[in-house]
């Protein structure tokens, strides 16, 4: 949901009354009016549990007095718990309607986060009947936006599509907070991000809430079980000690992850994008940041690669945007390398926050999370396409149950179509997020229209390109056309003369190797599909000296 602004504003209060035989604190013996007054400078600093603390000592002494009941619903809500917050707040109303000028913006919002949609539209309906003649505290307020939420929300969740989300279990999900999940194009590993305990380095273990930190872990499909295997902290470099890492992408291949790193103490304050390669051993590298072109001095994270490794698309608070965080793209140079970053423009990016872009294996249809487009409450899963001229269609909402009236953010699709990945805070979960599994294997989420087909999925091609004395032959060019002879990728071999391609299923191509000082040679191939999974075609070539 999208939250009530908490405003920071950093107040000290430090007000002590001194007797000959003892210290007394002024916020000990004040009165209710004191109390209230120190809650709320405690609230706007940021001290929820402190706040909450005093107004409820000023509740004690007045129990009925709708205005610190309101305060206390206030509190329980930014502390993500909505029932307290709705047993407060609808007392506050029960007692006194104009408690404070924001009870019933406040009281809908919960509401619609809890799925009371229609007291929700009836709350927000009373905020704007009340100001009616303010039009610009209701814009301020974003009362409109609310009301469409909610109308929203009724009619999708009166005609959900037909698809199955169900929690990823155990093995993923915790008590804390899971996100950002990432599925490798053939489905066998599964990263993603949660602030659960972890010891890093030199670290000390701590029972402040505010000392967990987020970090990468990853599991593994189990084919035996048909399940995915229990999940533990990533190996090698990534995860650092007092810092924030989150995986936001792996690349299809699984052989580099991006991450986003926050660490208040180092080169990464303020939130920047790094990349982590995996060696041969199978531990991933001490993450390096990406160049300046994509990482500037403001915010940057949800960094995806497309399918032929060209392109990188992220989320930045740069200015110049089209509002708070907006989608942007990024062509490769080189290895290191990356052209300006390009915003995606006022179709894909509104006036709110777009974030966590993923590229689907078609390397034209891109979903994101946004709370600025049509959405049914909070953030949402969009889908966008690319079309023939590169330009970017509508966003369409991704529809009831992908989405509910609570945040869903970070969507990922296995390469063939059948199955997607969301974090999501809705009711039911194990924890503040957990991570969800989407079957879609009775609907299209990469056709233009939605509409209830089987799905067209992606098989994936890869291979080695050797020399004929066995060596692999690095920066080798391979280039995809179909049956038609139409371009279809062109990527280049890694340092281990290894290529990776998701392409369509069921079709036939020509792929051509290229490579300077060698001889050039082709094949054509027939990539089938399997019911089973994503399936994987070894085509290695072998190139002989010029």
């Amino acid at each position: 949901m999208k939250k009530i602004n908490v405003i920071i504003c950093l107040v000290a209060i430090s007000n002590c009354l001194f007797s000959q035989t003892q210290k007394t604190s002024v916020i000990d013996d004040a009165g209710v009016d004191i109390k209230t007054f120190n809650a709320k400078q405690a609230f706007l600093g940021g001290d929820i549990n402190k706040a909450l603390k005093l107004y409820s000592e000023a509740n004690t002494a007045k129990p009925n007095d709708g205005s610190i009941l309101y305060h206390m619903g206030q509190c329980y809500y930014a502390l993500e718990q909505p029932e307290k917050a709705l047993t407060y707040l609808e007392r506050a109303e029960s007692i006194d309607s104009n408690a404070n000028e924001d009870l019933h913006l406040t009281l809908g919002t919960v509401y619609l986060q809890d799925d009371q949609v229609d007291k929700a539209l009836y709350e927000f309906s009373a905020h704007k009947r009340k100001y009616i003649k303010s039009p610009e505290k209701l814009k301020n307020d974003d009362i409109d936006h609310f009301i469409a939420e909610c109308m929203l929300a009724k009619q999708m969740e009166a005609q959900p599509i037909n698809i199955t989300v169900k929690n990823a279990g155990d093995a993923i999900n915790s008590e804390y907070d899971e996100k950002s999940p990432s599925v490798t194009a053939d489905g066998s590993r599964l990263i993603f991000t949660s602030n659960r305990p972890l010891l890093v380095g030199d670290m000390k273990a701590s029972n402040d809430p505010s000392m967990l930190y987020d970090n990468v872990y990853i599991c593994k499909w189990d084919s035996s079980k048909n399940t995915w295997g229990p999940s533990y902290p990533i190996d090698g470099d990534v995860n650092e000690a007092y810092a924030h890492t989150s995986c936001t992408s792996i690349s299809p291949d699984g052989n580099y992850i991006f991450l986003y790193k926050n660490n208040i103490h180092g080169a990464s304050r303020g939130g920047d994008i790094y990349m982590s390669k995996k060696s041969s051993k199978g531990k991933w590298g001490a993450p390096v940041a990406l160049s300046k072109s994509i990482n500037s001095s403001y915010y940057e994270d949800g960094a995806c690669l497309s399918p032929d490794g060209n392109t990188l698309y992220f989320t930045s608070e740069r200015p110049g945007g089209y509002g708070r965080a907006d989608l942007y793209k990024s062509d490769r140079i080189s290895k290191t390398e990356w052209t300006e970053a390009e915003n995606l423009g006022p179709i894909v990016n509104s006036q709110y926050d777009e974030g966590a872009p993923f590229m689907a294996p078609d390397g034209r249809t891109l979903f994101f999370s946004s709370d600025g487009h049509a959405t049914m409450g909070g953030y949402d899963i969009f889908r966008t396409s690319m079309n023939d001229s590169g330009k970017w269609t509508a966003p369409v909402n991704m529809g009831y149950p992908i989405n509910t009236v609570d945040d869903e953010k970070g969507f990922t699709i296995s390469a063939d179509a059948r199955t997607g990945y969301i974090a999501s805070n809705r009711k039911g979960g194990d924890g503040k997020r957990d991570l969800y599994i989407v079957d879609l294997s009775n609907s299209s989420v990469l056709s233009a229209d939605n509409a209830n087909a089987k799905p067209k999925g992606y098989s994936i091609l890869r291979g080695k390109v050797s020399s004929a004395k066995g060596g692999p032959i690095p920066e080798a060019h391979v280039n995809v056309t179909d049956s038609a002879g139409a371009k279809v990728s062109n990527i280049t071999t890694n340092a281990d003369g290894i290529y990776f391609i998701t392409l369509k299923a069921n079709m036939k191509y020509k792929i051509k190797v290229a490579v300077q000082g060698y001889k050039g040679t082709s094949k054509a191939i027939s990539l089938p599909d399997s019911p089973l999974g994503t399936f994987t075609m070894q085509q290695d070539f072998v190139l002989e000296k010029e």
